[in-house]
């Protein structure tokens, strides 16, 4: 009588384990295809220095199935040349060149979608992506900002 009791709770604690188990596969925001970025675009992590009264914002929200960025950027009080995106790490760095968004854009806002590959994906997702906007008078850049990822609010 006692084999068959023995049995009968070893069955019990294994479908309680299973239970454990599958209640326990892997959840969050890197496991969903939308991930959110942005920006705070200023002249405080310009390399060289640089003095401006510009400033802007970036919204970002990347599509890891399609492989697309899509980008919605402002500026104000800056006359850019380009507005681009460069990569560095640490971000006090100045990055080679990935994107040029917009060439002598005009107006204050910039917007599409930008096709990226594996490494570059692998860049943005680390953080080491950066809104860069020179101007004529700051070819290396009057305003930037890294791009990272959106806290997660639970």
């Amino acid at each position: 009588m006692k084999k068959p009791m023995k049995r009968f709770l070893l069955l019990i604690a294994g479908v309680v384990m299973l239970g454990f188990v599958s209640s326990c596969k892997e959840e969050g925001p890197h496991k969903d295809d939308i991930v959110k970025f942005s920006a705070v675009i200023n002249s405080s992590a310009t390399v060289p220095k640089a003095t401006s009264a510009g400033q802007g914002t970036g919204v970002f929200e990347y599509n890891k199935a399609t492989m697309e960025l899509k980008y919605n950027i402002n500026y104000q009080n800056v006359t850019p040349t380009s507005v681009n995106i460069h990569t560095a790490s640490p971000s006090w760095e100045a990055g080679p060149l990935v994107f040029t968004l917009a060439d002598k854009p005009t107006g204050s806002q910039v917007q599409g979608t930008q096709k990226l590959n594996t490494e570059q994906q692998t860049q943005l997702i680390l953080g080491m992506m950066y809104v860069n906007i020179p101007s004529v008078n700051n070819i290396y850049g009057e305003i930037r900002g890294q791009i990272l990822a959106d806290k997660i609010e639970e």
